[in-house]
């Protein structure tokens, strides 16, 4: 006999397979519908998805038994279920390489929801497992896809901000002809550890130069964050640079972003 729910789940209606997935929680045979919530996970209503994914979730941990049909989804032809199955067995368990194909894959996803739940997955198996920090800075520096190389920076600030392989890839970054790489990788020096001086001489020349008005703000702020946290990583004249830079031009939202980094280093000064 075939459990009503499975009928409902199937329905042409997201909002009756979304109130199948909410009912699948509270069913006492709850075990015998992995099967068709992992199918739900390619649903294109986004809700509907994640009240399957935490229909799945709740069966997970009360009985088990959603691991293999979580595993098969993640071999789906479907990108959308291959992503929502990683991102389910990963509040199930610590995300591990199984899970990297889909989780990859979601950062070039079109839903920014997706990229950044993606990247911080990453980030999270990053800590537990060796091979994804090499994966990543890979990605940030060669990605095909501009997004995927965004978001892998933004994971790598996370993940290494005191490895001498992701300052690399961020100075690199920095000039990508992306501007919204060079913003994630401006943004991202702000965060290292124990910046060399080449990561200092970057933001100056992106504060002359970058023609992204966004990233010259940026540079500018992410100076005074290392000036203040590390100054001797900073040039002696950094705050007459900032200044400079600032008295060039029209843009208010750089003198904005120049007087905080130049009260970001007055902070750090030694009392006299």
């Amino acid at each position: 006999m075939t459990h009503p729910l499975l009928e409902r789940l199937a329905s042409a209606d997201p909002v009756e397979r979304r109130a199948a997935c909410l009912a699948a929680v509270e069913d006492p045979a709850g075990v015998l519908l992995v099967d068709g919530l992992a199918g739900v996970l390619g649903d294109p209503v986004k809700a509907v998805v994640r009240a399957a994914s935490d229909a799945l979730v709740e069966i997970g941990r009360r009985s088990g038994g959603v691991e293999p049909a979580l595993r098969s989804a993640l071999h789906s032809d479907e990108p959308g279920r291959r992503w929502a199955a990683a991102f389910t067995a990963a509040r199930l368990s610590p995300p591990g390489p199984r899970l990297l194909p889909a989780l990859v894959e979601a950062l070039a996803s079109a839903d920014g929801d997706v990229r950044w739940a993606a990247a911080r997955l990453l980030v999270e198996a990053g800590r537990l497992h060796g091979e994804v920090l090499p994966l990543l800075i890979g990605l940030a520096r060669a990605g095909e896809n501009a997004a995927v190389r965004r978001m892998a920076t933004f994971a790598l600030r996370e993940l290494a901000p005191d490895r001498p392989e992701a300052v690399e890839v961020l100075l690199a970054g920095a000039q990508d002809r992306d501007l919204h790489v060079r913003r994630a990788a401006t943004t991202a020096m702000a965060s290292l550890v124990a910046p060399p001086p080449a990561v200092a001489a970057r933001l100056l020349a992106a504060l002359r130069d970058d023609p992204d008005a966004a990233t010259r703000r940026l540079a500018a702020l992410a100076l005074g964050e290392i000036g203040a946290a590390h100054p001797g990583a900073v040039p002696e004249d950094t705050a007459e640079q900032l200044a400079a830079a600032a008295a060039q031009g029209a843009d208010a939202d750089l003198r904005r972003a120049v007087d905080r980094a130049l009260e970001r280093l007055r902070e750090a000064r030694p009392a006299s």
